[in-house]
């Protein structure tokens, strides 16, 4: 049973970074110039022959001057670049978070393919906390790595310590993950994240969207969550965010027990309060037994998710026709749309080569994106001369454009803004399929993206930890 109880809270506790993770910039460039896809198993050059990702040139290659790590934050050592990569895909958990590992040594084969960065070659330190053992992750990190980079762990509040050897600040670490869960690590210094969470203030986009498809329904919203404090903290600024959203009424919170679910009786609750519009916070596999609940009681409203159920698991869960009908927000281009979308066509084809059995979930996305901006601002550092710590989280703090060469909707980094876009997928006949905007209408930011404002929340959320930062001296 306390495995049982340990896995469930672990699966709760990521809904927070994984459904966060959707930072945008507060407005999509609409003159972005169009990118041109390449055939299937080819790689997109500029004129010069150089390789790109998407719109971007590639910042892997060879280099007359190798690139050099500063000796002391080289971590293992400097003949290679080593970043680990958070994730806890083994242990009590078998699985978890491995489209966070995917995605980064993804990114790690296809640099190194191209020579590194100015020559120095990258490779990925497996940074597994299973869970329950983030600090002696840490403790490999502290002394094996440069940075971390592109991954995650459940529990990212641990790798504060407060210990010599196993604190991130302590150790004097940077790091650009893939995604971060809690407000101690989302809105700590020494890091930047691709696709910003913090606590306060939240995108309406997707929001305003559910609203002007579905106005009859939202008028009597709520919220179905799990009753832990990292799942009652997303969902109330889920509530936050919705008032301040027209048309959006009632408002009702509906819990849930985390280890002994009672799917019908959730559902009674529903029927009982008039809900016509739902939001459910919590991981895929229960998501898809209350959705099933749902049907099997003849509810016949509007349910919606976050990012975190664009997963591959949510339609295997319970099968997909339980799920049919559903709706969840995206800052991505989905892996069916690739076709249309140049950079995830590429990116698609490179985690078919170098990672085979990879997970189709968004964090993959994710992933890819915090390694390639951290590769591309080490490059700057590179091109300067030697590589520090110092260089590449100055660098990345001056970011404030970045849509990973057409991955997903713009970001800024480097001010850990919230996304101004999204779009809402929806499972139909057992299949992800867009359902907002349609592309070319009026709605479309010009990337298939809807836009719109913030919302600026009101709430005890917690603090990022800012004990110190390598950037005091």
């Amino acid at each position: 049973m306390k495995r049982q109880v340990v896995a469930l809270l672990v699966a709760a506790a990521i809904i927070g970074g994984a459904c966060a993770a959707d930072g945008a910039d507060d407005a999509a460039d609409k003159d972005r110039p169009a990118t041109t896809a390449t055939p299937s198993g080819s790689e997109p050059t500029t004129p010069d022959g150089a390789q790109k990702f998407g719109s971007l040139d590639s910042p892997c290659g060879p280099s007359d001057t190798p690139a050099t790590v500063k000796a002391d934050e080289a971590g293992t050592g400097t003949d290679k670049l080593y970043i680990g990569v958070g994730n806890d895909r083994t242990g009590i958990r078998p699985g978890l978070l491995k489209e966070l590992w995917d995605g980064a040594t993804a990114f790690v084969g296809w640099c190194n393919s191209q020579g590194g960065i100015n020559g120095l070659q990258l490779e990925a330190v497996d940074l597994n906390g299973e869970v329950l053992k983030v600090e002696d992750a840490m403790g490999k990190a502290c002394t094996s790595v440069f940075a971390i980079v592109g991954g995650g762990w459940a529990q990212d509040n641990f790798i504060f310590s407060g210990r010599d050897g196993t604190d991130f600040h302590r150790c004097k670490l940077i790091a650009i993950p893939g995604f971060a869960v809690s407000t101690d690590f989302a809105e700590a210094t020494d890091q930047v994240q691709p696709l910003p969470n913090p606590s306060r203030v939240k995108p309406v986009a997707s929001f305003e969207s559910l609203a002007k498809l579905y106005p009859d329904q939202v008028a009597e919203y709520g919220v179905v969550f799990g009753n832990l404090p990292s799942i009652t903290q997303n969902k109330d600024q889920t509530i936050g965010t919705a008032k301040q959203v027209e048309g959006y009424g009632n408002f009702a919170e509906i819990s849930y027990d985390i280890v002994n679910q009672d799917w019908a009786s959730i559902v009674q609750q529903v029927i009982d309060k008039d809900l016509q519009a739902l939001t459910f916070i919590g991981e895929p596999a229960n998501f898809s037994k209350f959705s099933q609940a749902l049907k099997d009681q003849g509810w016949d409203g509007l349910v919606t998710s976050e990012t975190n159920q664009y997963d591959t698991r949510l339609l295997e869960s319970s099968g997909p026709a339980a799920v049919e009908g559903v709706v969840v927000r995206s800052a991505f281009h989905p892996f069916e749309e690739a076709d249309q979308w140049p950079a995830t066509k590429q990116l698609v084809e490179i985690l078919d080569e170098y990672v085979p059995d990879w997970q189709h979930a968004a964090l993959a996305v994710q992933a890819f994106s915090a390694s390639l901006l951290f590769a591309t601002v080490t490059k700057q550092c590179a091109d300067e001369g030697e590589i520090s710590r110092e260089c590449v989280l100055t660098r990345a703090q001056q970011v404030h454009d970045w849509d990973a060469g057409g991955l997903h909707t713009s970001s800024d980094p480097g001010a850990g803004e919230p996304p101004a876009c999204s779009m809402l997928l929806q499972v139909k006949n057992g299949e992800w399929t867009r359902l907002f905007p349609e592309i070319g209408s009026d709605d479309d930011d010009g990337d298939g993206f809807s836009c719109a404002g913030t919302a600026t929340l009101e709430g005890d959320f917690g603090q990022g930890n800012k004990t110190s930062s390598i950037l005091d001296g």
